[in-house]
């Protein structure tokens, strides 16, 4: 039986009945996968750099301000029904704009994956494997996220939904084993470097939250549409709390400006965790959890780059773009010098396309009440 034809072309008769559907919990993790995953590698540094001991504060606002595009998202996402991302976009946009759209969002999450596994890698060779070759471990986590990705959505959420409380727990753990250094007067000032710093600092990294579009695009997916707006912003407040507990525990433990300097944050402070003379090297531990963390982000990223490319090439399956896709990240995830370079790199793409993916949200709502 044929296709049928015309714009409103339901994602189902693509690849929804191969991918399955969501419950409302894991596409819950999902997004707290791909906004939290940064607290693991330079988010802590970075902001505490652009705005100090202010930073948390920072993130706060951020979030507020990342809430508004995340009911763009939601709303454009009930007015377009169970259409697919790509179909939706072009019924919003027209058919040219609307197919670069999201092509753009494709290579930000393409861009996204690549530097995060390479800050990773980066930080797990300088911390705990200073002989390993980094192309390798590299290799590790995008072969483990791509497979992930090859086996389907389904899969994906559920390794989220499984992997979800151990990394949380050991982010609890790194606070609690480190409070023999938290002091609170490491946070004083509050307003760190002023509240024109902050507010400046609050719209500009706005892009951090640049994932909350996965809620759009994610949506063909969802078993019960209904909860997609308590789904999404359950996620956006569980990230931003996670993002200011990692903030917090760096500046409370390490002093300004010493608190700028290590490019893994949580990693330095993880060393500073004793439970006993017979677990030694503690950090260790918690270098090879963080590890499914940036696999998990890695593979939600993947699934959300393969599902927006073969959307726009109206295909029935996206198995045959893995191989390609993953040769893509890593030949992109090698070419940062350095982990700074690379962080750098990660920097400029949250604070460029990601602002641009939170407030993409709203603009979309507005052409699609203005189109009708």
């Amino acid at each position: 039986m044929s296709a049928p034809k015309g714009p409103k072309i339901r994602a189902a008769q693509f690849d929804v009945l191969k991918l399955g559907h969501l419950e409302s919990n894991q596409v819950s993790v999902m997004l707290g996968f791909l906004l939290a995953t940064k607290v693991f590698l330079t988010l802590p540094s970075y902001v505490t750099v652009k705005a100090g001991t202010g930073a948390w504060i920072t993130i706060a606002i951020s979030a507020a301000l990342a809430s508004a595009g995340l009911w763009g998202w939601v709303k454009w996402s009930q007015a377009t029904g169970g259409l697919g991302f790509a179909p939706s976009l072009r019924i919003t946009l027209g058919r040219t704009l609307g197919d670069l759209t999201t092509l753009a969002i494709t290579i930000y999450f393409l861009l996204v994956t690549s530097f995060s596994v390479r800050v990773f890698a980066g930080g797990a060779v300088i911390g705990l494997l200073p002989e390993f070759p980094i192309e390798i471990l590299i290799a590790i986590v995008i072969s483990s996220a791509i497979y992930a990705a090859w086996l389907g959505l389904e899969p994906v959420a559920r390794a989220a939904l499984f992997f979800f409380p151990i990394i949380a727990i050991s982010i609890v753990l790194v606070g609690l084993g480190s409070y023999r250094l938290f002091d609170i007067r490491h946070l004083h000032p509050v307003f760190g470097m002023g509240i024109p710093v902050i507010l400046k600092e609050s719209v500009v990294q706005i892009g951090i939250f640049g994932g909350i579009s996965v809620t759009a695009i994610f949506k063909s997916y969802l078993r019960n549409p209904g909860c997609l707006p308590s789904t999404a912003y359950k996620s956006l407040t569980t990230s931003t709390i996670f993002m200011i507990a990692s903030v917090v525990i760096v500046s409370a433990t390490l002093p300004y400006p010493e608190n700028t300097r290590p490019v893994i944050s949580l990693g330095v402070i993880a060393r500073a965790v004793y439970l006993g003379r017979f677990l030694q090297r503690i950090e260790a531990l918690f270098t090879f959890t963080w590890f499914f963390a940036s696999a998990v982000h890695a593979s939600v990223c993947y699934m959300v780059s393969l599902i927006l490319l073969g959307q726009l090439m109206n295909t029935r399956t996206y198995r045959p773009l893995v191989p390609g896709v993953g040769l893509l990240t890593f030949g992109i995830a090698a070419l940062p010098s350095s982990i700074l370079s690379a962080g750098r790199f990660l920097s400029a793409v949250y604070t460029s396309m990601g602002s641009i993916s939170v407030v993409l949200g709203l603009i979309l709502y507005f052409v699609a009440q203005i189109r009708g």
